[in-house]
């Protein structure tokens, strides 16, 4: 099934519901497992990352009310999460991508193969995430970007197109307003819907125009380090933009608490990311 851009595809029902990412490859896993205080190997490191995943899925608050989508990592697809998540009326999109180069540019990988993973496992949708590590690459990692969402549209998937740009470049506010001006002027050369996942700016509403494009289904901001708490007072003082958080999602979540527990802390993190959203 193909998201058309009808009327905002209701504005994807309302602008709080946000997206959880929850797509850490095998080599990111290490890390999440530390914050949540995991002890693993290499061998175990996937089925415990995905005992925590089932935890927060069943976790009461996670629910369509707050939440739009997830998106998965191709081993968490494979292990059923797909199916878990439409019983909830949360659709799903897959990443896709196999990691950036040293200068931010998206490593080649199979994206036919990805795009058949994703339709066969009923995901609505797939992700890329590039890292906008100069001025210079910024063009280029917009090209790269688009061209490979086109082919995802035109697969009747929906692309999430994610530019990351890190919360600790020090060139930070000028990379973001030259993103704004070349993701615009790209928007402007499509004839298909896009979801636009960006880092939380340091200019209030810098992306706002992006977000009222008709090319764009949704805006949603990543935390890319940032606390819950700061995550959040930057996401409110943005306009029609909600979250794609993962770290901010799932901090203070740790192996040790009991099931009333890890569903309370996951529930204050929810309700701090959709009041955020909208603010």
């Amino acid at each position: 099934m193909c998201l058309v851009h009808t009327t905002g595809e209701a504005m994807v029902a309302n602008m709080s519901r946000f997206i959880a990412a929850m797509d850490h490859s095998g080599g990111s896993t290490g890390g999440v497992l530390e914050r949540y205080q995991q002890e693993y190997t290499e061998d175990n490191k996937m089925d415990l990352v995905h005992e925590m995943r089932l935890r927060m899925v069943n976790s009461e608050h996670f629910t369509n009310d707050n939440i739009w989508a997830a998106i998965l990592y191709k081993d968490t697809v494979e292990r059923g999460m797909v199916d878990i998540l439409a019983e909830k009326n949360i659709s799903t999109f897959l990443k896709i991508d196999s990691g950036c180069t040293e200068d931010g540019l998206l490593k080649q990988f199979p994206i036919s193969q990805m795009i058949d993973f994703a339709i066969a496992n009923g995901c609505k949708g797939t992700k890329m995430r590039s890292i906008v590590t100069s001025g210079a690459v910024l063009e280029p990692i917009l090209t790269q970007q688009f061209a490979i969402a086109k082919t995802i549209s035109d697969a009747r998937l929906l692309p999430i197109i994610e530019p990351e740009i890190e919360i600790d470049d020090p060139d930070k506010r000028v990379h973001e307003s030259m993103l704004a001006d070349r993701l615009y002027s790209k928007l402007d050369s499509i004839d298909y819907s896009v979801v636009l996942k960006l880092t939380l700016p340091e200019e209030s509403n810098l992306y706002i125009n992006l977000a009222e494009h008709p090319r764009v289904i949704k805006l949603v901001g990543l935390s890319g380090g940032y606390s819950t708490d700061e995550a959040c007072k930057r996401l409110s003082e943005n306009d029609i933009m909600s979250a794609s958080f993962s770290r901010a999602l799932s901090e203070g979540l740790y192996a040790n608490l009991n099931d009333n527990e890890f569903s309370e802390v996951l529930g204050w993190n929810i309700k701090k990311i959709v009041d955020a959203s909208s603010t």
